[in-house]
């Protein structure tokens, strides 16, 4: 099972595109480079990207979390927006989306694509990193899968944003 595991995760690794990663590193990296902030909100299991980005080794200057008491912060136009959830259909994140577009505020999001139907907040966003991944990875002698690896999928995004992120900061210098 791990060996079947690893290899589905490496592909999944391999399969994130490269060229939106960029994007997203340069639209990011305006907050910082400006006066604004980049603010992150990850659901579910994917606060864990919003800990690393928060409270990690490797943290980078000016983010912060998107909801303080239960409340989404005041948001200026120079800041920058980071959106993480499991599925790209999900409704909370629809509505936090939508609050944020009405401001004109930029939004990179992270998502696995669910469904071809309307509503989702990935149509909402600036920019859209599709994990590419529909079900768990690895089959079980009763032909259910097991294994969804969401969250590692976005920590290894996240840290491929924060090194093209450091990247573009240290040619602005």
């Amino acid at each position: 099972m791990k060996k079947i595991f690893t290899t589905q995760l490496v592909g999944l690794f391999n399969n994130l595109d490269e060229f939106l990663l960029e994007d997203a590193a340069r639209l990011l990296s305006q907050a910082l480079v400006g006066d604004g902030n980049i603010y992150i909100y990850g659901k579910d299991e994917m606060a864990a990207v919003s800990v690393e980005a928060l409270d990690g080794k490797e943290q980078l200057n000016q983010v912060a979390p998107l909801f303080k008491e239960g409340k989404m912060v005041k948001l200026d136009p120079a800041d920058r927006v980071f959106l993480l959830s499991r599925k790209s259909d999900d409704e909370e994140m629809l509505e936090i989306a939508e609050q944020i577009s009405e401001q004109n505020i930029s939004i990179v999001g992270l998502s696995a694509t669910y469904s071809n139907k309307g509503n989702k907040w990935t149509d909402l966003v600036d920019i859209h990193l599709d994990l590419n991944v529909a079900q768990s990875l690895v089959p079980t002698d009763t032909g259910e899968r097991i294994g969804y690896p969401s969250s590692l999928l976005a920590l290894y995004t996240y840290f491929c944003l924060y090194l093209l992120i450091s990247e573009i900061l240290s040619e602005v210098e």
